[in-house]
Parts: structure tokens; sequence; C-alpha cells
């Protein structure tokens, strides 16, 4: 007598419990990233000409993710300046 092949279910509900919490935790997320990105998609590969226009925006507008569209910059652009002061290195 040919022995028959018995599905576990109780092994399946708790896989699919599992598999259910990763897909709702990535979906999760995304969502987050996005949210805190005000809509974008999350950047990535990001590159010294990136982060000089992320670190403009944000002396622009105060926060990385958000950009100013005002043709002239605020009276406080002037005295913010990104460049870090060296010291003398002569004595």
């Amino acid at each position: 007598m040919a022995q028959r092949f018995v599905l576990p279910v109780e092994a399946l509900s708790s896989l699919g419990v599992i598999g259910l919490l990763a897909v709702g935790t990535t979906f999760a997320l995304s969502q987050w990233q996005q949210f805190q990105n005000y809509g974008k998609a999350k950047r990535f590969n990001v590159d010294k000409w990136d982060r000089a226009m992320m670190e403009r925006d944000s002396r622009l507008s105060g926060n990385v993710n958000r950009q100013r569209f005002e043709a002239a910059a605020p009276e406080s652009f002037k005295t913010n300046s990104a460049w870090v002061l060296e010291k003398p290195t002569v004595q």
C-alpha cells in the first residue's frame, strides 16, 4: 500500500501569519519613509552634488527634503554660509 502525503495545515497557517507580518512591515516602512520625505520616493545613490544640494535646501528652507520656489533667498541665507572656517596654519 502506498503512503499518502499529508499536508501540514498547522504549519501553513503560521507561515501565512509570518508572511502577512513581513508584507505589512515592508508596506508600513515604505509609507513612513514616503511620509517623512513629503510624498517623494526615498533617496538612494546620493553623490556629492546631491548632498550639496540637500545642504543648500536645508539652509534655504530649514528642511533637507523641501525646496523653496521664491526667486530671492531669505535674508538669513547671507550669513549662514556652508563654508567651514579654517584655522590659520601660520602662527
